[in-house]
């Protein structure tokens, strides 16, 4: 019965992604399992985990989302796909509270790197010492650069269709979703992938994974970090040379470069008895 209900769970899992145009969330899987009730329970979500987790069908993005290996997506070759690599300067570090000061974008196609935007976005926020020294960006040199409300059709256009891949995908995409939110704007639907993450399982023998130095181990230009369009530019580089890398480990689709380091063991007992018993209840 236990069994049979996690089976009939995973299947319903599977045909929701592999229907769908981009990957989902854990919470929006759990409503389409347990219902609107039910899907922003925690103990709902660990569930939903647990049974994707244990199925190596299902692929878990950068940005913590789910599809499925099977998805159109994930079957895109690696060099088929096209990549928009965004990096933002911001105020600081909290969601909600700090705000975008700098964004930079380029564009990879066929291990062809283009930029395609670096700007200074205006804030009536004060950018506060500390960002100043890092980024070298003050108050007065924001000055009549354009709001972040005026760069926005220009940066969903060149967002559009893409993959999104940033250095630390977990800070960038939410700081950006955010920033697109509170002026009710949607970002499109994007799948997140991470030099950070891909490089720990590409280069597990490099004793350091900052931007910095993967950009001087790749021999990348990188002559002013902290500075949007210079890191874009860099993390650019350094997602050429992951696509090489894993080209040559004999990855060919995305869905195999997400796999890297991917959970694909069978669920615990007890998330074995929690899924049972959330079907139950």
């Amino acid at each position: 019965m236990m069994t049979n209900d996690l089976t009939a769970y995973r299947a319903e899992a599977y045909e929701f992604l592999l229907g769908g145009q981009i990957p989902m969330s854990t919470p929006a899987i759990a409503r389409r399992l347990f219902g609107a009730h039910r899907h922003e329970m925690p103990e709902t979500q660990v569930v939903v985990r647990a049974l994707l987790q244990a199925d190596p069908r299902f692929v878990e993005t950068h940005d913590r989302c789910w599809t499925v290996l099977e998805s159109p997506l994930m079957q895109k070759g690696l060099l088929e796909a096209t990549y928009a690599v965004v990096d933002l300067e911001t105020t600081g570090s909290v969601i909600g509270v700090d705000e975008i000061i700098e964004v930079g974008v380029y564009h990879v196609r066929r291990g062809r790197i283009s930029r395609k935007m670096g700007t200074r976005v205006w804030t009536d926020r004060p950018i506060p010492p500390w960002v100043a020294r890092l980024t070298g960006i003050h108050n007065d040199d924001i000055e009549g650069a354009p709001t972040f409300s005026d760069i926005a059709p220009k940066l969903l256009k060149l967002l559009d269709g893409h993959v999104f891949v940033a250095h630390d995908i977990r800070f960038d995409l939410p700081f950006l979703r955010w920033e697109f939110a509170r002026r009710g704007l949607s970002l499109p639907g994007v799948t997140g992938l991470c030099t950070l993450q891909l490089s720990r399982h590409l280069w597990p023998e490099l004793t350091s994974r900052s931007l910095a130095d993967l950009a001087s181990h790749f021999q990348i230009a990188h002559a002013n970090p902290h500075r949007a369009a210079d890191d874009a530019g860099a993390t650019a580089g350094v997602l050429t040379a992951a696509l090489r890398a894993a080209r040559e480990q004999g990855l060919d689709h995305l869905g195999q470069l997400y796999s890297l380091g991917s959970r694909v063991d069978a669920a615990s007992d007890e998330e074995q008895k929690l899924a049972a018993r959330s079907a139950e209840s």
